[in-house]
């Protein structure tokens, strides 16, 4: 079909006065409708303009996502803990602990009553209700900690008269892992009524064929908001356990941090935390336990990567010494 300006130009090259037909305005509209400015590219918005222009003095000194890495009772917790100075407790700063483990609660309560008002701690999970036979409500703790995440960010984006967000600590980040995972099943896929169903290999079960990126989305719903906090000004840390690395014969190859696979790639720094039981020259134990952390990765401070620091040690007899990782005090890290 022809357009309008071509009905135009024809009537023109026969030197015809006759109108252009109605047909055409009927399917064009009028000559006086037709738009014959040159199109050209939509300005882009001075919204846009002025946050282009901000970024360049936008020099955030905070770039702290790090990852936490060992067994239990090596100090994972407590360097976090102890990372705020006297400055910053008696200003009332705070740290907010997600505790899916419980870890951060105990901790809290068992080291740190002298700041204790400095240290918020959540349990995300929620539980069942009824004749369940499942203890938690999976796609509800999935909820409420997307909830929460979104409620830390407005906290941390306009504190008002609320103290100032120093740190937030997600202990247990395997046990979050594990809710991505059963939301995928309960929720996204249907295959399962509750955790233990999820359990149950659907593939094997009933032939059914699934994309482990929808546990993986839902995982990094929680990267998405401790990337945010970051960028407000906030020291994010997730913690959580060693899992080992098996060949097809289930033979122990080696260790590995107990996330989802691509988290390495999101976190900026990573801490595998060690801990040695002292010997002496004859190879005999001496009572005295070593606990260490080692820095695998270290974007912001490339210095320290494969360093190690004694944040604590034990010995039969005497009362543990607590060192703490100075670095996170420091902002070194």
């Amino acid at each position: 079909m022809a357009n309008l300006k071509d009905l135009q130009k024809q009537a023109e090259a026969e030197n015809t006065t006759d109108e252009v037909p109605q047909q055409a305005v009927e399917n064009y509209g009028s000559l006086a409708e037709v738009d014959t400015t040159p199109v050209t590219s939509e300005p882009i918005a001075q919204g846009v303009w002025g946050e282009i222009m901000d970024a360049a003095e936008y020099l955030p000194d905070n770039q702290t996502f790090m990852g936490l890495v060992g067994p239990e009772g090596v100090g994972k917790t407590g360097i976090v803990l102890d990372s705020l100075t006297d400055e910053e407790v008696k200003r009332g700063d705070v740290i907010f602990v997600l505790d899916f483990d419980g870890g951060g609660q105990t901790i809290r309560a068992s080291h740190h009553r002298n700041i204790a008002k400095n240290i918020r701690v959540l349990n995300p999970n929620v539980m069942q209700t009824g004749d369940a036979r499942d203890s938690f409500d999976y796609p509800a703790t999935h909820r409420r900690v997307m909830n929460i995440g979104r409620t830390l960010v407005e906290w941390a984006a306009k504190p008002g008269n609320k103290p100032l967000l120093h740190s937030i600590l997600v202990t247990g980040i395997d046990q979050w892992d594990a809710v991505a995972s059963n939301c995928m099943f309960i929720e996204d896929l249907g295959t399962a009524p509750d955790g233990i169903g999820a359990k149950i290999k659907p593939h094997e079960q009933i032939g059914m064929r699934f994309n482990w990126q929808i546990r993986s989305t839902r995982f990094h719903q929680l990267t998405a908001i401790s990337k945010t906090l970051m960028g407000l000004g906030v020291r994010v840390y997730w913690e959580t356990h060693f899992k080992d690395i098996q060949d097809k014969t289930g033979a122990i190859l080696g260790k590995k941090a107990a996330w989802e696979k691509n988290t390495n790639m999101q976190l900026n720094q990573i801490l595998w935390f060690h801990k040695t039981k002292v010997r002496d020259e004859n190879n005999a134990p001496t009572g005295e336990m070593r606990y260490e952390v080692e820095f695998v990765k270290c974007r912001t401070n490339p210095e320290l990567l494969d360093q190690r620091r004694l944040i604590m040690r034990t010995k039969k007899g005497e009362s543990p010494e607590w060192y703490g990782l100075p670095e996170l005090q420091e902002g070194q890290v």
